[in-house]
């Protein structure tokens, strides 16, 4: 977890920066080296809507790449569509891989 810290306070910095507070912050990490960070803000649905939207910023250590995502979920049918997706950054994964060399 040490060699992951300051991607994950990155990914949080542009997670503050693009998302409205309070954001959730998850962390995954696997065994050959590999970790997603997401950050996510829930906006609920309205009283005249059934649909809540979730801004998510995400990081995923394969891609290194900072993506945003904008979805939509009716909240009836639990449905959830994608409405944006952008690349908002890219870091560099610290993590040296089991299978790697080097």
């Amino acid at each position: 977890m040490e060699a992951i810290g300051p991607v994950v306070d990155e990914v949080i910095d542009i997670a503050r920066e693009h998302l409205k507070q309070p954001i959730s912050v998850k962390i995954w990490t696997w065994e050959d080296g590999t970790f997603k960070v997401r950050a996510k803000h829930w906006y609920p649905a309205g009283v005249t809507t059934r649909y809540g939207h979730r801004s998510v910023i995400q990081y995923h250590s394969d891609r290194e790449v900072v993506k945003g995502y904008l979805l939509e979920k009716d909240t009836e049918t639990d449905d959830e569509s994608l409405l944006l997706e952008a690349k908002l950054d890219e870091i560099n994964d610290p993590v040296p891989r089991k299978n790697e060399r080097g």
